[in-house]
């Protein structure tokens, strides 16, 4: 074993040479606009006392990190090379992560570094590396980012200020045609006409359909009360209790999915009428940015892939907690005077949470092009989008036809649809291109920042 001088057995001198800095050189810095150290972090975990009534009592865990490029928090509990990881420091562990409601935890010393996931009442052991030397940080620092990006969970906002433009659309065959890839997706639905819930089949759309009279009607929107959802979600994060499955729901999509041996699938976390900014208007905090802390405090991360994120188009606090969460942001628009004129909204407001996030949110991957036609009006607008929003690049475009609507009717994305009904195979590939070009430039961002 590595001879070391004794000021490894100081947990300070660890903590202050090995474990910053294998820390700042993975990418996160003690306090910037996506990560964050809360050094002495103090839990609450439960014993009993001399007369065998339960109490709590207060520990500290030695760093509790937050990683907002990758919507994971994590623990790090330090030991030196006289205490080293041991069963005991695993117990301790577990505890710590059971009673924070943290899912991944890291116990280091200057010759090991453990990495466990607390999940369902049961602390698994994800990795390990043993430690050549604790003053080369870099290894420990790569074996690190390594295992964040492994749980790494991409969150993509479709946003615009204007409505009636095929947002919903694009978020519905976006999300299916990422799961049937493989990927576990999430849709999140902040507009309060809740129709993307209501495409993925989670908001009754059959019900309603049939509903024959106005008390039926009635009903079945009163059921939407007691249902925990969006606003729950924003507004329960913090307690103890909170386990972010009772908010989501499976989509109609993943029988589908399933059935082919797909393991993809497509969950929401449904809106409704509910879904308003006074139902979070009495909240702590910065209301805005509380849907990017549930995501991280909900420990999400590692059960999704890709969040897609469907906003309302306004300017609404529900909207900017969208794009405050959203690592990435596509905005759709007709190829009409108008509509282009309104993607200048979108776009600033964008870019003003791109630069107050640290660049690890709000990035813009382009602008869509929707509903267009082989007509002099909309190929001149594109060229005006082109010249006007340099920078930005312009995606695949989604030409108009019947058979968006047809499908948007069924209740099916463009790809399903296509296999029953002739002619709605063109539109599906034009769908199937937009969402790769769109995991291209992901792939292609990341490996440019190192993220």
């Amino acid at each position: 074993m590595l001879e070391l001088s004794s000021e490894w057995n100081n947990e300070a001198y660890v903590s202050l040479h090995l474990v910053q800095r294998m820390l700042e050189k993975a990418g996160l810095p003690p306090k910037s606009g996506y990560s964050h150290w809360i050094p002495e972090f103090k839990v609450k975990v439960p014993k009993l006392n001399v007369t065998g009534y339960l109490e709590w009592t207060q520990k500290e865990v030695d760093f509790f990190v937050e990683d907002l490029s990758r919507h994971i928090n994590f623990l790090v509990e330090i030991k030196t090379s006289e205490t080293r990881i041991d069963d005991d420091a695993r117990i301790q562990l577990q505890t710590y992560l059971k009673y924070s409601h943290t899912r991944f935890g890291i116990l280091i010393d200057p010759f090991l570094v453990e990495i466990y996931e607390y999940s369902k009442w049961v602390t698994t052991l994800r990795y390990s590396l043993n430690i050549d030397s604790p003053s080369n940080v870099e290894p420990i620092a790569n074996f690190l980012r390594n295992f964040l990006d492994s749980v790494k969970m991409r969150t993509i906002a479709i946003h615009t200020s204007k409505g009636g433009v095929g947002k919903t659309t694009l978020v519905v065959n976006i999300a299916y045609e990422l799961a049937s890839q493989g990927n576990r997706i999430l849709v999140i639905d902040l507009d309060d006409q809740a129709n993307a819930s209501l495409s993925l089949g989670v908001n009754k759309a059959d019900a309603f359909d049939k509903a024959s009279t106005i008390e039926k009607f009635e009903k079945l929107l009163k059921s939407f009360e007691e249902r925990k959802e969006l606003v729950e979600f924003l507004k329960d994060y913090e307690l103890s209790s909170f386990n972010y499955t009772q908010y989501i729901q499976p989509s109609s999509f993943n029988s589908v999915l399933n059935s082919g041996g797909c393991p993809g699938k497509v969950d929401v976390l449904p809106s409704s009428y509910k879904t308003t900014d006074a139902a979070i208007a009495n909240l702590g905090g910065i209301r805005e940015k509380r849907l990017d802390k549930a995501l991280r405090q909900s420990n999400i991360a590692a059960d999704y892939d890709y969040v897609i994120i469907d906003t309302p188009p306004s300017a609404t606090t529900i909207a900017s907690n969208g794009l405050y969460a959203a690592q990435y942001v596509v905005i759709p628009s007709q190829m009409e005077y108008l509509s282009v004129y309104g993607i200048r909204t979108p776009i600033k407001r964008t870019r003003e949470v791109q630069e107050e996030m640290g660049g690890k949110r709000g990035v813009i991957l382009g602008i869509v092009p929707m509903m267009t036609e082989n007509v002099k009006l909309h190929n001149t607008i594109k060229q005006l989008v082109a010249k006007n929003f340099q920078g930005i690049p312009i995606l695949p475009e989604i030409k108009r036809t019947v058979s968006i609507g047809q499908a948007s009717n069924a209740r099916q994305p463009l790809s399903l649809f296509a296999e029953q009904n002739k002619g709605a195979g063109t539109a599906a590939k034009q769908f199937s291109a937009l969402t790769k070009e769109i995991v291209e430039k992901i792939n292609q961002i990341e490996s440019c920042v190192g993220v």
